[in-house]
């Protein structure tokens, strides 16, 4: 098995087993739930910071500006997620009521298959993001055939240069710090007209 490593193994059978649950879901929950999860992600990086917010002036203050943008980007992913799965699940039944049952499931498996396999990828750029883990796991991907991939297909997603943040970590401006800044702005702004 020269050309395989045991990870190739895992993830392959991982991807394959969970595909299975596709089968079970159906093509159109599937496809709403990666939806949820790979939209969620990009609303929750978008909103983040406007939800947390919302949450500290409306529900309970919080204090620290990454606790605002982790409250309102896991606020924000799970209401998404939640919304589209519901909207899956009231499809899915249309579906199977017009007879194109086996088509749904058949698409199930193939969608299902490729909502783990992109969920590897955001864990694998997620890890390689963390210096310490990186360093300890980085032995385990020699000679990988699929460790390139799921690094490319998460880098995609996340949009994120893992050797440019390595090499400038200093350098970086994040949506957050991006949008702290303009909330900023918005409230001297709004403080100044006000006066």
């Amino acid at each position: 098995m020269d050309f395989i490593t045991l990870f190739d193994v895992v993830v392959v059978s991982l991807v394959l087993i969970l595909g299975i649950k596709g089968v079970i879901s159906g093509l159109i929950k599937e496809i709403f739930g990666l939806i949820g999860l790979i939209g969620g992600i990009v609303v929750a990086s978008r909103f983040g910071v406007r939800v947390g917010n919302l949450i500290s002036d409306k529900i309970y203050k919080l204090d620290g500006d990454s606790v605002l943008f982790f409250a309102g980007f896991l606020t924000t992913l799970i209401v998404f997620w939640v919304v589209c799965l519901g909207i899956g699940a009231f499809l899915s039944k249309l579906v199977g009521l017009s007879g194109l049952g086996f088509l749904d499931k058949l698409g199930g498996f193939a969608v299902g298959s490729a909502k783990i396999f992109l969920v590897f990828a955001v864990l694998i750029v997620t890890i390689s993001n963390i210096q310490i883990l990186n360093n300890k796991i980085e032995p385990y991907f020699i000679g990988s055939r699929l460790y390139p991939i799921l690094l490319d297909a998460g880098k995609w997603i996340m949009n994120v240069d893992v050797k440019g943040i390595a090499s400038g970590v200093g350098n970086i401006e994040t949506p957050f710090d991006a949008s702290m800044q303009e909330q900023r702005l918005n409230l001297e702004i709004n403080s100044t007209i006000k006066e």
